[in-house]
């Protein structure tokens, strides 16, 4: 457990594991933290070299009222590597942390040993029924904080996900400050990088509930953009796939980074 100061902000992580080996570095999504991989860190830490941090604005970390963006995480990152001397990564992204890495990828693709993206998107407006729901949600967000993320939290987990759990999580959430939530839901709306994927040559996986919010059409997208990507589906998962089925996750992320590449 530690903090490194990053552009003047304190950012918390965790660093488990061999010093030596290309570490595995976690970025949570929006609203969420470093504790939501705690079941994969559990599984790999004795195996690999495990890094979670908590972004600007969540979870340990500082929470400076500045306007918050996908690309400031991927600076954020790329500084944060800099400083602990991480020359190449695996990165998983979650959600938003998925847009990190995309971008992280597409700014630094030299320091991405593989990219592992889970119930993401590379493009966030791209329906019109879904731009009205960025409009409403928006709406909520500022008459209702706790009823909004009481609302949010019931989509993110499938539907017979335990409530004990939930509540906990819920006041976790509530304890992020309403204007980083937000400064970030606004910039995840304006994210799109979905003409920029073919460019990205890594191996890459995307991890995918089947009973996610996000359409599974969003992944099989992003899976026929990136040239070397192989898509695994998770049968009964929602959106917060590596908290509901962490042992198919942790399978799955481990097979992955055994596997050769597959160039298309």
């Amino acid at each position: 457990m530690a903090f490194s100061k990053i552009d003047g902000i304190n950012l918390y992580y965790e660093d488990y594991g061999t010093k030596d080996l290309v570490p595995f570095i976690f970025i949570h999504g929006w609203i969420s933290s470093s504790e939501f991989w705690r079941n994969q860190v559990e599984n790999l830490k004795d195996k690999r070299r495990i890094i979670v941090l908590d972004l600007r604005g969540h979870g340990r970390s500082d929470k400076p009222r500045v306007e918050y963006s996908i690309k400031k995480f991927s600076e954020d990152l790329n500084s944060f590597m800099n400083k602990l001397g991480i020359v190449k990564a695996i990165l998983v992204g979650h959600s938003m942390g998925g847009m990190i890495t995309l971008q992280f990828t597409l700014d630094h693709q030299e320091k991405v040993e593989k990219l592992i993206l889970i119930d993401t998107l590379a493009k966030s407006a791209f329906s019109v029924r879904r731009k009205m729901l960025f409009i409403i949600s928006q709406v909520a967000l500022s008459i209702s904080y706790e009823s909004f993320m009481r609302y949010y939290l019931t989509r993110i987990y499938r539907k017979n996900y335990p409530k004990v759990i939930l509540e906990k999580t819920l006041e976790k959430v509530l304890k992020n400050p309403k204007y980083v939530v937000k400064s970030c839901y606004s910039s995840v709306k304006r994210f799109n990088v979905s003409q920029e994927l073919a460019s990205i040559t890594v191996p890459t996986c995307i991890i995918q509930g089947s009973e996610s919010f996000i359409p599974l059409s969003q992944a099989k997208y992003i899976e026929k953009q990136i040239p070397n990507t192989y898509l695994v589906v998770i049968e009964g998962a929602g959106h917060a796939t590596p908290r509901e089925a962490p042992k198919k996750v942790n399978e799955a992320l481990e097979k992955f980074v055994k596997m050769e590449n597959r160039s298309r």
